[in-house]
């Protein structure tokens, strides 16, 4: 609600303007709530606008040059940044005002940091100051809210992507990376369109060679014979005779609870799905 009480802990709205060119600056304050302090005993004595601008520096230095009035007090501060930035839309293009800075307010016809660079000694700094800081959760939260639903233009992506390109990444970062993916689990979505996207790719040399690499341990060797390979007649099966633990047999009665059985109603003579079929030669099976 929008009242006149600047002599309660509120956060409020105010204009500041210049004497000698008649400039004004409309601003809006919150921080004074955490600080225990009323609109009165704020502004102009602690708090001195929030335009990063030479104009509410040079208040702060002088002023006497300057003069203030507190225009509204609220309830809510969402109520007061709504007021600030439908009065600052009415303000928008005129040039009497001086809110550079804030949004949707007067913008510049030239920005100040357009063409600029910092310099190495500024961005060491930058980057200094932002080291070691760690988000709270609920910032990570309002973060994560902030982008859901947010789509990527292809250029963008493109962009996303050249930017990554020869980039090694530290065993750390692999590390860290694998962590935070361990346990996902992709959608049948998901799938689907990994699966799209690889189709018809063709592998190099390299992942060939990696994957006759992989394969080799489930091959059997050169010189290597099979176990069963000259026994006749009836297999005993290598499990026979063994006990499973009763975890283990929860273990399996939960993995297939709800899977229906491929032969389900079928009845007479089964036939395998491979009967008759032709199956081309395994390019990574070893000579």
């Amino acid at each position: 609600m929008r009242t006149k009480e600047f002599n309660k802990i509120k956060p409020y709205t105010y204009v500041l303007t210049r004497k000698s060119d008649n400039k004004k600056y409309h601003g809006v304050r919150f921080g004074n709530i955490k600080l225990g302090l009323t609109p009165n005993e704020d502004f102009g004595k602690k708090y001195f606008g929030s335009s990063t601008g030479r104009f509410c520096k040079d208040f702060k230095l002088n002023p006497k040059n300057y003069f203030f009035k507190l225009i509204w007090s609220f309830d809510q501060i969402e109520e007061a940044l709504f007021h600030e930035k439908k009065f600052n839309k009415q303000i928008l293009k005129n040039k009497n005002w001086e809110n550079k800075n804030a949004f949707p307010a007067i913008q510049y016809d030239v920005h100040p940091l357009l063409g600029k660079k910092h310099s190495k000694d500024s961005r060491i700094k930058m980057s200094n100051s932002q080291k070691g800081k760690k988000a709270s959760p609920e910032t990570r939260l309002k973060l994560s809210k902030m982008r859901k639903g947010r789509k990527l233009t292809k250029e963008h992506i493109e962009n996303i992507r050249k930017g990554n390109v020869g980039k090694k990444r530290s065993t750390k970062t692999k590390e860290k990376i694998r962590l935070a993916n361990l346990g996902r689990k992709a959608s049948t979505e998901t799938k689907l369109k990994m699966s799209m996207m690889r189709k018809g790719v063709p592998k190099s040399k390299k992942h060939k060679a990696k994957l006759k690499k992989h394969l080799k341990k489930f091959m059997f060797k050169k010189g290597e014979m099979p176990w069963n390979k000259g026994l006749k007649g009836k297999q005993v099966a290598w499990n026979k005779g063994k006990k499973f633990s009763i975890e283990t047999r929860m273990k399996m009665s939960l993995s297939q609870k709800g899977k229906v059985p491929w032969n389900k109603g079928l009845k007479g003579v089964m036939i395998a799905w491979n009967k008759e079929k032709r199956f081309k030669k395994n390019i990574y099976a070893t000579t």
